[in-house]
């Protein structure tokens, strides 16, 4: 890609790429598109989904596998603006996603613990 105009080179974002991290962490597809909010609410939603039932997390996990790679598609076209992907943020991203899911699983542990007890 060539400058033009005064304007700075960009790099392209890699639609398999956003997608690929957004099937392995949740959220992450979208914090590298340069979304930070748009990725800490697919966390969350998939994390609540799973915890309430597994099918709305699952959609939603599809759901933002699919936005990632659609969303890096369409600011390498320029439909969208393009944003730049800040290591201090996936980072920070990272620790929220460890956080939520030690949160995730020991809500999971205790709703097991509860449904052994009031069974027994």
């Amino acid at each position: 890609m060539t400058e033009s105009v005064g304007l700075p080179v960009r790099g392209e974002k890699n639609p398999v790429f956003a997608a690929g991290l957004s099937l392995l962490f949740p959220g992450l597809g979208q914090v590298s598109n340069g979304e930070t909010v748009k990725g800490l609410l697919v966390l969350v939603l998939v994390f609540a989904g799973l915890l309430v039932m597994l099918i709305p997390g699952v959609v939603v996990w599809l759901y933002g596998i699919y936005d990632a790679w659609a969303t890096a598609r369409r600011m390498n076209a320029r439909a969208v603006p393009f944003r730049e992907t800040r290591l201090l943020t996936v980072a920070l991203f990272m620790v929220v996603w460890t956080v939520g899911v030690l949160v995730f699983l020991a809500l999971a542990a205790l709703a097991a613990f509860a449904a052994l007890t009031v069974a027994v």
